[in-house]
């Protein structure tokens, strides 16, 4: 994985600003979600607001916090903390398909008249010019119905204060959620409930285990038939499930001895002292299949062929493989 240079992207974005007709390449979007489904609402908006917002932008990528923050691989099992997770594109069939949807125009709604502050929660700003420029930013979007609750609104002029009540007043909020270099490759700013969301990340990985319980070899040769309808029914719903059950299918070699040396958790089974015996405590191995006899042990299942619970060659110091569980 290459990093995206944050510095170098912000420096660009304020580089192109300066442009007299950039506001012409600026597009600024509010988004709807409804049952895995996105609805794009172009917004007609002025220079001077163009400018406000790309301002905000490179003013909310120029802090530290942002700018500094460790890049790590997207890794959907692993929750990380104080850190930006970066996504290839490219591995993933269904964000190619949002993006593609982003950038046709014929996608695109030109009235949001027939929404309400509970159905837009998020906007997209668009900056995009040939071969220049190409960036996307996704930030969550405040309708006056919540900013009321705590404030009232007003201007401040000439020596006078004017309060007012009124529903067409929003926010855009200035941290930057999801930033989109390219086409090909997301920031995710702590923000990864938005990403999976705007992008149908949940159902994506629901799909790719189904399949996966559906049709793999060694699936069907560890697994009872029973345990293996019980994972179907949970990750439909589970996304940390599924995603771990993806990793260790996904990793041929390693889960295709894991499956041939089964036999070894008997090892653990029979020692209540051992330190991965509580992780499995529920799965029965007989006959060189495992199962489980209620749905709610299903994590315990996964564990039993996560080959999570590792020893240190040099050190024999014995740990538990965070990314497998």
């Amino acid at each position: 994985m290459i990093p995206i240079n944050i510095n170098d992207e912000k420096n660009g974005l304020a580089s192109f600003s300066q442009q007299p007709d950039f506001d012409e390449f600026v597009k600024i979007f509010l988004i709807k979600i409804k049952k895995n489904e996105i609805f794009l609402y172009k917004q007609d908006a002025d220079k001077k607001t163009k400018e406000t917002v790309i301002k905000s932008i490179i003013e909310s990528m120029g802090q530290s916090i942002f700018s500094n923050r460790e890049i790590k691989p997207y890794d959907p099992v692993v929750t990380y903390k104080n850190v930006h997770e970066q996504v290839e594109v490219s591995n993933y069939g269904n964000i190619q398909s949002v993006i593609s949807k982003f950038n046709d125009e014929q996608q695109h709604l030109l009235s949001s008249s027939s929404e309400t502050e509970k159905t837009l929660h998020n906007y997209l700003v668009v900056i995009k010019k040939d071969d220049l420029i190409n960036l996307k930013f996704i930030g969550s979007f405040v309708n006056a119905f919540q900013l009321e609750k705590k404030w009232i609104i007003g201007n401040f002029t000439d020596n006078k204060i004017n309060l007012r009540n009124q529903n067409n007043l929003f926010g855009l909020n200035k941290k930057i959620d999801l930033m989109i270099v390219n086409d090909e490759k997301i920031l995710i700013n702590q923000a990864e409930s938005k990403f999976d969301s705007i992008f149908g990340m949940n159902q994506k990985f629901a799909e790719q285990a189904t399949e996966i319980l559906n049709t793999d070899v060694n699936i069907k040769t560890i697994f009872e038939q029973a345990s293996i309808n019980f994972l179907k029914t949970k990750v439909i719903n589970g996304k940390r499930l599924a995603t771990r059950l993806i990793k260790i299918v996904s990793d041929t070699n390693r889960f295709t001895e894991t499956v041939r040396h089964i036999d070894k958790i008997q090892t653990i089974k029979n020692n209540p002292n051992h330190k991965f015996y509580k992780e499995i405590e529920d799965v029965t191995f007989s006959n060189g299949k495992l199962s489980i006899t209620d749905e709610k042990n299903c994590v315990q299942l996964i564990n039993a062929i996560s080959d999570a619970f590792v020893k240190a060659y040099i050190s024999e110091i014995e740990t538990v493989e965070e990314g497998r569980m």
